[in-house]
């Protein structure tokens, strides 16, 4: 079809900056883009009402204009010949990426049963209440995971786009199912949890699983919420044993018990954060009513003994003598850690000596790995922490009262758009079904002076 354009542009006083140009032909463009998509639609709408009132054969209509009989549902209707049977009584809104439209969908009457439908709606692959074309959500999916709600409500009128409320939002991102692609085998797997208000105002706990690459690489492995560490364990295990992968080489938490205890089990060994050390350590003492100047002493202690660092160069060009030293250095830190708990148990801390108790054997164990392997783990659990913060930033954004399926769906969107590009594209272009079957090109463009 060919769709023909005419602009009337007025210059007062024959004298107009850049600035001025490039606003209006912005400004114009919404208008244009709005004619433009229902010229298309109405057009479209004709060809395929024109094919359907035609005496012609169903293979000929290419399987348009399928229906069940009038009355008996789950019963197909086997003719396929139609009249026109005017418009919806009321317009139809349907927003897309760029504009909205407004129309009233044509309607065909089969003249075997009776029954009425709107071929349109089934050709454009539109349910019969969709408001929303799948580009819309994916756009505004996007805005959600790089930004936040509100910065991406405004981010998508300042672009000149679609606005949509942030209720919109928060029903979309509850409602869209992001699949989490398949581990892809890395070495190291680190995970965190924390709080958000659901449904009926209650706490929720929303958690998530990281696989880490030696050179920091990242891929999502999967997000809950409502499920227990035990759980998700059980569930990782049993994927990972049908895919026939073998155990992760270090599990890296923040020190909770419960994710230890059964996240631990996915790897051949664990540590814990560094970062968490001496800040959970200080709780610990400040628990055992331990005072500030003594609680920030002990802290920057522990900072010391955590500060060995891997050699710069590769595994094979440090020598013996060199691995040997940092052996020395590991079982002097640990060492170090003994007397310490030691002393705090002599001093009465038992929270905090049982603090150390509990992480002395997994504080070094990244360095082990590399002795054995050549292969250099993270220290600290700061990308999986970013992750679910920037996820619970966006749950209290949009509101509260989530329910857990719509946390864990929530998360899968903010996971799988900043850590798994590939597959947040290939996830839209099948939801979207995109083939290639609509074509526009720039024919001619003309300028005439009055």
């Amino acid at each position: 079809m060919m769709i023909n354009f005419v602009v009337e542009v007025n210059i007062e006083g024959d004298r107009v900056n850049a600035n001025e140009v490039f606003r209006s032909v912005k400004e114009t463009l919404g208008s244009v883009s709005e004619q433009l998509a229902l010229q298309v639609i109405q057009g479209y709408e004709e060809r395929i009402v024109e094919l359907l009132c035609t005496p012609s054969g169903t293979v000929a209509k290419k399987g348009l204009g399928r229906h069940e009989k009038k009355g008996q549902d789950g019963v197909g209707c086997r003719h396929r010949r139609f009249e026109r049977a005017g418009h919806w009584g009321h317009t139809r809104r349907l927003r897309g990426e760029i504009c909205t439209v407004e129309f009233q969908p044509a309607m065909v009457k089969c003249l075997g049963c009776g029954k009425r439908l709107t071929p349109v709606l089934e050709a454009l692959e539109l349910e019969r209440y969709q408001r929303a074309t799948e580009g819309l959500v994916k756009q505004v999916m996007e805005a959600v995971a790089d930004t936040s709600y509100r910065r991406g409500e405004v981010q998508l009128e300042v672009l000149g786009e679609v606005p949509v409320a942030k209720s919109t939002m928060h029903q979309w991102a509850a409602s869209v199912e992001v699949p989490v692609r398949e581990a892809q085998g890395a070495p190291f797997v680190a995970a965190d949890g924390t709080g958000f208000k659901r449904q009926p105002g209650q706490r929720g706990e929303v958690r998530l699983v990281l696989e880490i690459g030696p050179q920091g690489t990242i891929h999502p492995v999967g997000v809950w919420a409502g499920t227990s560490w035990e759980d998700i364990s059980k569930e990782l295990k049993q994927k990972r044993r049908q895919a026939g992968q073998e155990q992760y080489e270090l599990f890296l938490g923040d020190g909770e018990q419960a994710m230890e205890e059964w996240l631990g089990e996915l790897a051949e060994r664990a540590n814990r954060c560094h970062w968490h050390v001496p800040r959970g350590a200080g709780y610990a003492l400040w628990e055992d009513g331990v005072p500030l100047k003594e609680r920030k002493q002990v802290q920057g202690q522990l900072g010391q003994l955590l500060a060995i660092e891997i050699p710069e160069e590769d595994m094979e060009a440090v020598s013996e003598e060199d691995r040997a030293k940092l052996r020395e250095q590991i079982e002097s830190a640990e060492n170090e850690l003994e007397e310490l708990r030691e002393e705090f148990l002599h001093k009465g801390y038992t929270k905090a000596a049982t603090y150390l108790a509990n992480t002395r054997d997994r504080l070094f164990n990244h360095l082990r790995l590399w002795l054995k392997t050549g292969i250099i783990a993270p220290r600290t659990t700061s990308i999986v922490e970013n992750t679910i913060r920037e996820l619970v930033r966006r749950l209290k954004k949009i509101g509260h009262n989530w329910s857990d399926a719509g946390a864990a769906r929530m998360g899968r969107i903010v996971m799988l758009r900043r850590y798994d590009a590939e597959g947040w594209s290939a996830f839209w272009r099948e939801r979207m079904n995109l083939q290639g079957r609509c074509q526009m090109e720039l024919v001619s463009c003309d300028r005439r002076v009055a």
